[in-house]
């Protein structure tokens, strides 16, 4: 984190800084660590008047104008711990663990309710049993979740060399800070990361970079350049590494269900379709285009701090 910038958005939990360098968020040192997250001693509440501020960062000194003075340390830095890839049979034991811990529970959020439906022992994906709540959204998503998971299946058995269009329909879809659709794909990419899914993740990260700039606020498509790199905010991971190890998910949930306003959740729904995909395809991988045709690498480095 250097120079100078300016406010982008401010709320009650976390405050969001725009620099050269990317986005940044200012959070207090109880918060979940994260790629974006910066922890800041004398964290105080934002209001949306800060929008626009200036900001300057000078000698482990951040000053905000009209706001006030906080410390900021380098050594605060964070990165995601790497475990093992597990096998596609560990990942259906942690599967069958994370659904039923769900099942339990009444999850915030608007995606999850669409993926917990049960899949059947035969290849064909069968569309999910959502819990809809007469609303256009739901009705999107109800259509846009089961295509993702076709399109899943075919990328792991060879058949999947177009561009993911059920990406591009989330992106943006929903609302809230980061909308619900940017948070499936944030925990479809990480979980592909974390699983071992690297070239399919490599071929969604190119749809994200491509089209996330027109369909998403600069906000969210921060945290999604994070996700492109396999790294997301500390309760995600947990979650991952819970599924992937075949434990008890239940921490990792409890502190997912304080991550947001449903955020969270709607980022297991992806994680949860990666796993299935996975699973169900016993790790198949063929080697992908980092790029769908026309198009540049497109992986972008995540927004760093500013």
């Amino acid at each position: 984190m250097a120079g100078r910038g300016s406010v982008l958005a401010a709320f009650k939990s976390a405050t969001y800084l725009e620099g050269a360098g990317g986005i940044a968020c200012l959070v207090p040192r109880s918060a979940p660590r994260g790629p974006l997250n910066v922890p800041v001693d004398g964290f105080r509440p934002g209001t949306p008047e800060l929008h626009g501020r200036a900001w300057r960062f000078h000698g482990a000194i951040l000053a905000i104008d009209g706001f006030g003075m906080f410390a900021v340390s380098t050594r605060d830095a964070w990165t995601p711990p790497r475990h093992p890839v597990p096998s596609p049979t560990t990942v259906l034991a942690g599967l069958a663990l994370m659904r039923s811990a769900l099942a339990a529970r009444a999850p915030r959020g608007d995606l999850i309710v669409h993926v917990l439906g049960r899949r059947p022992e035969r290849r064909a994906v069968e569309a999910p049993r959502p819990i809809l709540r007469n609303s256009s959204l739901d009705l999107h998503f109800a259509r846009t979740l089961p295509a993702l998971a076709r399109w899943l299946d075919d990328a792991f058995r060879g058949r999947g060399g177009t561009e993911p269009s059920p990406i591009v329909d989330l992106l943006g879809a929903g609302s809230g800070l980061t909308p619900s659709g940017d948070d499936c794909i944030v925990g479809l990419l990480v979980a592909l990361h974390a699983l071992g899914a690297r070239n399919v993740a490599a071929t969604v990260a190119c749809v994200v970079a491509r089209h996330a700039p027109r369909r998403t606020s600069r906000l969210s498509a921060a945290h999604l350049d994070a996700a492109c790199a396999g790294e997301a905010t500390e309760p995600l991971h947990a979650a991952i590494a819970a599924l992937a190890a075949g434990t008890s998910p239940e921490p990792a949930l409890d502190a997912l269900e304080r991550f947001g306003h449903g955020s969270g959740f709607d980022a297991l729904a992806g994680v949860l379709l990666a796993a299935d995909a996975i699973a169900h395809n016993r790790g198949f991988e063929p080697r992908f285009r980092r790029s769908p045709p026309g198009g540049t690498d497109g992986i972008r480095t995540p927004a760093r701090r500013p």
